[in-house]
């Protein structure tokens, strides 16, 4: 399926849908994605992923209990997206790719962000990063940045190389890069080499990081579809493979399922959300069920000084 232009992207951005998103995303003064909090609001008790400089010591010891300050939000976020350039993203079993779905949802939050006065910049990394666009705010930087997509994509198709994802290093550069605290969605299949949690925890120490996950329905369960020959699209290889045999789908099911239960101890382990995205979803409905979930999340009864 081929990339819209950026114009007919934002198009299909229902006018009705983004205010319903905008409640959510972006309140008066308190979002379900934070901005650097400048003045005390309440507190409540600790909870797991909650940062831990936010602690009250005086009231965890009067209390016996941990707990933690919050704060109204500035109104100004600095937004981050680390984009997956590589070629496992072209991948698509339906009629819309992992691409498609990267580019949607990147159009969506960025638009409701740079509608309050945020600014938005851009990492766009296959087996390293490629290009760096500096956060700006305003419309044109969102038709920049899709710009930058659709050419990426064609550059890409040009010159037809295979390499894997190093996703444990473009991690750890993104963090040299992006210094002020701010709101950082990695948009990525997470098909890469080994080691990147560590880097992805580091990360999330210093800014409010949330992993939006890319997959497509195959990726989990192979159809009975006879003798076929697959390519890793990270790394060229090809493997020729009978799906009529019972027994060699469910070693990829289970395969697969491991992969499932390793990623989400990785995101868990690294104190990030994660946000599944899969090519069969409506990205406005999954973006207000995620949306609504931290803005749950982040809210706490009053705790008496």
């Amino acid at each position: 399926m081929s990339l819209r232009t950026p114009e007919s992207v934002l198009a299909r951005l229902d006018l009705k849908v983004a205010r319903r998103l905008e409640g959510l995303l972006q309140g008066d003064h308190r979002s379900a994605f934070r901005g650097q909090g400048l003045d005390l609001a309440d507190l409540r008790e600790y909870q797991y992923h909650d940062d831990v400089r936010h602690i009250d010591w005086n009231v965890t010891a009067r209390l016996n209990i941990p707990h933690v300050r919050e704060y109204l939000e500035d109104r100004e976020i600095t937004a981050w997206f680390l984009l997956d350039m590589s070629p496992s993203i072209d991948f698509e079993s339906v009629s819309v790719s992992k691409r498609t779905v990267l580019v949607e949802f990147t159009a969506l939050v960025c638009r409701l962000l740079a509608a309050k006065g945020n600014r938005t910049g851009a990492i766009l990394f296959s087996e390293n990063i490629e290009r760096t666009l500096p956060a700006r705010g305003g419309r044109q930087q969102l038709l920049v940045l899709l710009d930058a997509l659709t050419r990426h994509r064609t550059e890409m198709r040009k010159k037809k190389r295979f390499q894997a994802t190093d996703l444990k290093r473009v991690l750890a550069d993104a963090a040299g890069i992006i210094r002020r605290r701010s709101l950082i969605f990695i948009v990525s299949d997470f098909i890469t080499g080994p080691g990147w949690e560590k880097p992805l925890g580091q990360l999330a120490s210093r800014h409010d990081v949330i992993a939006v996950r890319l997959s497509d329905p195959l990726e989990m369960q192979l159809p009975d579809l006879g003798l076929l020959t697959f390519q890793d699209a990270e790394s060229g290889e090809q493997l020729f493979v009978d799906t009529h045999d019972r027994g060699f789908r469910g070693r990829f099911a289970a395969a697969a399922q491991a992969r499932e239960d390793q990623l989400r101890s990785a995101f868990q382990s690294a104190g990030v959300d994660t946000l599944e995205l899969s090519t069969e979803d409506d990205i406005t409905d999954a973006v207000l069920r995620f949306a609504d979930m931290r803005k749950h999340r982040f809210a706490g009864p009053a705790v008496p000084a």
